[in-house]
Formats: C-alpha cells, sequence, structure tokens
C-alpha cells in the first residue's frame, strides 16, 4: 500500500476547508450552546428593555416570538454567513502572500503518525495529537486546536488511499 501524496494546495481546496470547518462546528454540542446562550440573552434583553419602557406584558408576549425567530436567523447568519462570506477574499489575499501555501506538500501515513513535508517545512505530527478530524467527498481536516488544521485533498489521493486512511482513522 502507497501511503504516500503530494498535492499543491489551490484556493478551492481552502474554499471547501473553510466550508467545511463552518459546516461542521455549527453541528457541535459546544456552539450549538454557545449560540443557544447568545440567543436568549438576546431575546431576554428585547424583552426587558421594551418591558422597561412600558410596553405592556400582553403585547410584549406576542412580540416576543417573531423577535426570537428574527434573532436565532440573525445569529445563524453571523456565525455562519461571516466566514462563508469573507473566506473568499481572505483565501486569495493568503494566496498573494503565503508563498509556502503554493509549495508543494508530500504527505505520508502510518497508523501512528502523519507527516507533511514542503521545502524548508517538515511535520511528524501522532494522529493522537489531533484534537479532532472531519471529511467530506472533497477532503480530509485534520484538527490541532479549533481554528489550526492541516488540509488533506481527496484528489491527491487513489480511492485504495483514501480507503486506507479512512481505516486507519476509524481505528484510532
Amino acid at each position: 500500500m502507497n501511503r504516500k501524496a503530494t498535492f499543491t494546495l489551490e484556493p478551492l481546496d481552502l474554499r471547501r476547508a473553510v466550508r467545511l470547518h463552518a459546516f461542521g462546528a455549527i453541528r457541535e454540542a459546544r456552539t450549538i450552546i454557545r449560540l443557544l446562550v447568545i440567543w436568549v440573552i438576546t431575546a431576554a434583553a428585547f424583552a426587558g428593555f421594551f418591558h422597561a419602557s412600558g410596553m405592556p406584558w400582553p403585547e410584549l408576549r406576542d412580540s416576543l416570538p417573531p423577535f426570537a425567530l428574527l434573532a436565532a436567523a440573525v445569529i445563524l447568519g453571523v456565525d455562519l454567513g461571516f466566514p462563508l462570506m469573507f473566506s473568499p477574499s481572505l483565501i486569495r489575499r493568503r494566496f498573494a502572500q503565503d508563498k509556502l501555501l503554493r509549495q508543494p506538500v508530500t504527505v505520508s501515513w502510518d497508523a501512528d503518525v502523519y507527516e507533511a513535508e514542503q521545502p524548508g517545512a517538515h511535520n511528524r505530527i501522532p494522529w493522537r495529537d489531533y484534537v479532532k478530524r472531519r471529511e467530506d467527498r472533497h477532503l480530509f481536516l485534520f484538527f490541532l486546536s479549533d481554528y489550526n488544521y492541516q488540509i488533506l485533498p481527496k484528489r491527491a489521493l487513489s480511492q485504495e488511499q483514501i480507503e486506507d486512511l479512512q481505516r486507519t482513522l476509524s481505528a484510532l
């Protein structure tokens, strides 16, 4: 089994990684709780402000559900929309500035470690040091922290390598 591949990242790989990260994060319990807390505080502040300004409770009670729905949409839109909306321009700028990003990457793996090598950089990271991983039909993401991840595009791998990597990851 050949457990080695070489690729050069493309802007589309980074856009797909941002999308996978954003949609994956929105399903995490920690994110859901954080957004729920923000939503409750927003709804309570709305109710408190309008009650303090003299709005009677029956009228406020009728206004609260539409406001709560609007607040939920805005909170989700900000949390998910901003990263997706601004990532293309940030990725273009990053590709223009970061020469290492445009260098070929040679990756290899075994049951214990994942290695990535570029001119002037070599990482050999045990699988246990990754805090999480995500996968979709286009790529693998290996997270060293919530916001620091390595991208492995599936376009650089054979179907046999993809299956081997999935088996390796599922065995962890």
